[in-house]
């Protein structure tokens, strides 16, 4: 008996040693001797130290692994079924579908509904492999059946329920659980245990389900048999068969057992609702049956979710409307059209009204589509606060409402706001013409019963314009006016005066609003009725284009405006106007204004299509003029000129000379000539480049590399020299009335320095400096005494810059003044570079002397 016993415990030992290898080669193998290892051998398969149930449910892991990976299945997603594309790469479905976003919504292509739940479907199906086992699951052949005991006795089982319905339990026997719940399963084997086991409690869990064979027919995309999940339901054998075809109904499938029919499924259910009541559990052998789709209509446009829906007990458009989400709240439903084909196989349209009951009950037809346009683009009740006020916005209107009940006070304008002149545009048919409406809104709040406090109407739009801004504001704008221009447009912006970025800034700006009316005025006028504009020009503060109101007159105009400048004739004012009373000739006339009498009432004209009024300036009239005077005269300061004044007058304002004046020096600076200089700085020096340039790739000689570094250095210097507009005048000739007077403009700077004793040496010396005056020294003297010529000076090109800014040569060249070359105090004596050695920059003596003039100019000036 005992060597028996042993025999035993050896083979077994073998048979799990075995197991252990086979579990590394070949898994079913394995799996199998762990199915056919009986209890005995388990047991002392334990008592040699190997955990079985632990091997067994790791070979029965590793097997269910096996099953899920993407490479043994045969149903691919729908996504993939194509060959991929090239990376950036588009497909004509993606091109399509973008074409299709930019049309209209109501002509956009639709598509099928619901049909995309299965374009992704899985590789593989194991939906259920982790979730709870409901408690009315039938158990059946295959499925494992977990038992852990614990108490008096430690042990756990897992027992496969085999073909005749019973598991074979240890100590217990064979055990029929077939037919049974979960719950049942659960209670009828605690009860065994703790009758059969003193001391013994329970717990009986499901592992491992049986699968099961199921069919799945019809406009399936993959139909076939499928081995699935015992938990499976409709839905997930759907799933594993790749989903439906495009002809297949959404609202018909079918679950048909032993032949008869179990239940049916409508996905719109599920799809609209969220509603799985009808998603039965699969049993053995289920065939589930997907007919084709019989009745579709489709609807478009402002809906929640336009599409080609299938109809099943939809018998009205209205029901459709809400398989579809039900409106959007811009449908317009009072004329919603339903295209189908007519008994006589003809296109026919209808055209029914949602919001009543009649068009609501209209029936749908099997191929109707139906089109819901968007509500008609005009406001209702509405009315519109357009332009300088604080919070512009629509405005909800009621009958009666007067002009002062949408701007009620004049806290409800910005500053600067032109309340006299307030345009109202208003639309006289339902085609959408306008016509534009004068009013007065001082005179309105002042008295609410005047004519100015006009009646509003829906849809009205109220245009408030600006008489002046802030500064903050003209800031602002002009930065968004110069942030739009790059490159050299943006330098020659900034170059205009501050009065022309003005002018620029009101007529781009404060009458920005107004263009979408003047283009909605000039696309209605045509022959019969001419275009409602008008212009004003001259001396008023906005010129312009603007609306022609009802009978207005040109003291409206004037408002609209913003009124006079101050330059402006008021006494009378010019306008032209195009008269097409021939029909084959336009003529041009041009009329007198009586402004006095126009203003006083007494209206002798009423502006028609395309009058331009002209706004005079007043004769002889200029903005200030200033000139600024320095240094030693009397009374230095900045003075206002009259037109015509010059400068021997201006002397004698001022005081004349005080007894340091050095009137030789006298420096007289011009706007105009500052801001042309300037020019021709950035000319010169963009040309100095392009010869330095071109003399760098035609000779790399050693010796030329200095000089084209030090013409380098020159085009550093000019790029921070800064135009000084310096007029070289002879003061002492000009009060003598030797020479021609000056006539002053506005801007113009005179600077008197004091008595200078020095004469300076710049240039190509060894020690440029100043020296102070000497009686009978000629230049060559002043030349020695800064330690003489370097070897880079140019010999003959030598010249004196006097006191009042005019150049004199000594030695004989074509290209400066011949002068008395006599040396005076205050004179500067140039000594220029010798710039012959490099041929190809042609410039070099020009902006060598140029730059010298500026420098001294700038010391003059810079000194004050």
């Amino acid at each position: 008996m005992m060597k028996r016993t042993l025999g035993l415990v050896i083979s077994v030992t073998s048979l799990f040693i075995t197991l252990d290898a086979v579990a590394a080669t070949d898994l079913s193998q394995a799996k199998q001797l762990c199915e056919n290892a009986t209890e005995q051998q388990r047991q002392m398969a334990r008592a040699a130290g190997y955990d079985v149930d632990s091997m067994c449910a790791s070979l029965r892991q590793q097997n269910s692994s096996e099953k899920q990976d993407p490479a043994n299945s045969t149903v691919l997603p729908r996504e993939l079924s194509n060959y991929p594309l090239e990376q950036g790469s588009k497909s004509s479905e993606e091109e399509e579908e973008q074409d299709n976003e930019e049309l209209p919504r109501v002509e956009q292509k639709l598509e099928k509904f619901g049909y995309d739940l299965f374009s992704g479907a899985p590789t593989t199906f194991t939906p259920v492999s982790n979730i709870p086992v409901p408690s009315n699951y039938i158990v059946g052949p295959g499925d494992t059946v977990k038992v852990q005991l614990y108490g008096k006795e430690n042990n756990s089982y897992e027992l496969t329920i085999e073909r005749d319905g019973s598991i074979q339990f240890p100590q217990l026997g064979p055990i029929n659980v077939a037919g049974l719940s979960y719950n049942e399963l659960k209670e009828s084997l605690s009860q065994r245990i703790s009758e059969q086991y003193i001391g013994v409690q329970s717990n009986v869990s499901l592992g491992e389900l049986r699968s099961i064979q199921i069919f799945v027919l019809g406009e399936s995309f993959k139909p076939g048999a499928y081995t699935v999940s015992s938990l499976s339901t409709i839905m997930n054998a759907l799933y594993v068969s790749g989903g439906l075809t495009d002809i297949a109904s959404l609202r018909n499938i079918q679950l048909k057992r032993n032949g008869q029919l179990v239940s049916k499924i409508d996905l719109y259910d599920l799809l609209l609702k969220g509603d799985t009541s009808d998603d039965l559990r699969l049993q053995s052998g289920d065939v589930i049956y997907i007919p084709s789709v019989k009745r579709t209509a489709s609807i478009a446009g402002e809906v929640v979710r336009p599409a080609i829906y299938e109809l099943k007990n939809e018998q009205s458009v209205n029901d459709i409307v809400k398989l579809a989400g039900g409106f959007l709240p811009t449908a317009y439903k009072k004329d919603v059209r339903v295209e189908r084909i007519s008994n006589s196989g003809q296109h026919a349209a209808l055209a029914l009204d949602l919001s009543t009951p009649r068009g609501q009950s209209t029936k749908i037809v099997s191929g109707d589509k139906v089109k819901v346009y968007p509500a008609i683009d005009r406001e209702e009740n509405v009315v519109d606060v357009i332009g300088h006020v604080q919070i512009p916005g629509k405005l909800s209107w009621r009958r009666g409402m007067k002009l002062t009940d949408a701007l009620q006070s004049p806290d409800m304008l910005r500053k600067g706001a032109n309340a006299n002149a307030v345009l109202i545009s208003r639309e006289v048919n339902t085609l959408g013409e306008v016509k534009v409406l004068f009013a007065d809104l001082k005179a309105a709040w002042k008295n609410p019963a005047s004519l100015s406090n006009l009646t509003l109407k829906s849809g009205d739009d109220i245009y408030v314009l600006a008489n002046r801004y802030t500064q903050a504001e003209i800031d602002k704008a002009m930065d968004a006016e110069e942030s739009k221009t790059e490159g050299s447009e943006a330098e020659d912006k900034m170059e205009l005066e501050e009065a022309q970025m003005l002018e620029s800034f009101k007529l781009s700006y404060r009458n920005k609003a107004l263009k979408p009316l003047l283009n909605q005025l000039k696309q209605q006028g045509n022959h019969k009725s001419k275009t409602k504009i008008v212009e004003v020009v001259g001396a008023v503060k906005f010129p312009g284009d603007y609306p022609l109101t009802e009978n207005m007159t040109v003291t409206e105009l004037i408002s609209v405006a913003g009124g006079f400048t101050d330059d402006a004739y008021t006494l009378s004012a010019e306008l032209t106007r195009q008269n097409f009373s021939d029909s084959n000739l336009a003529q041009t006339l041009h009329m007198p204004v009586d402004l006095p009498q126009e203003f006083l009432g007494n209206v002798s004209l009423e502006l028609n299509p395309y009058d331009q009024l002209n706004i005079k300036v007043t004769p002889e009239f200029r903005e200030a003029s200033q000139v600024t005077v320095q240094g030693e005269v009397r009374f230095p300061g900045t003075y206002q000129i009259r037109r015509g004044e010059t400068l021997s007058t201006f002397i004698k304002r001022v005081g004349g000379f005080t007894d340091f004046a050095h009137k030789e020096a006298t420096v007289f600076s011009r706007k105009e000539l500052r801001e042309n200089e300037e020019k021709q700085l950035r000319k010169l020096q963009d040309r100095l480049r392009q010869d330095i340039a071109a003399a760098k790739l035609e000779d790399a000689n050693a010796n030329k590399a200095s000089s084209i570094n030090s013409a380098e250095s020159l085009v550093d210097v000019l790029e921070t020299s800064e135009a000084t507009g310096r007029l070289v005048i002879d003061i002492e000739s000009i009060l003598e009335h030797e020479q021609k007077d000056l006539v002053l403009k506005d801007g113009d700077k005179i600077i008197v320095p004091e008595f200078r004793q020095e004469v300076t040496v710049v240039g190509e010396v060894q020690v440029p400096t100043s020296h102070l005056y000497t009686p009978g020294y000629d230049f060559y003297d002043y030349i020695e005494r800064s330690g003489g010529k370097k070897d880079t000076a140019e010999n003959d090109a030598i010249y004196i810059v006097k006191a009042n800014g005019s150049v004199v040569l000594p030695n004989d060249s074509l290209w400066l003044t011949h002068d008395n070359a006599d040396i005076q105090p205050g004179d500067t004596i140039v000594v220029p570079l010798d710039t012959d050695r490099i041929d190809s920059l042609e410039l070099w003596t020009s902006v060598s002397q140029i730059v010298y003039q500026i420098a001294l100019g700038a010391a003059a000036i810079n000194s004050f």
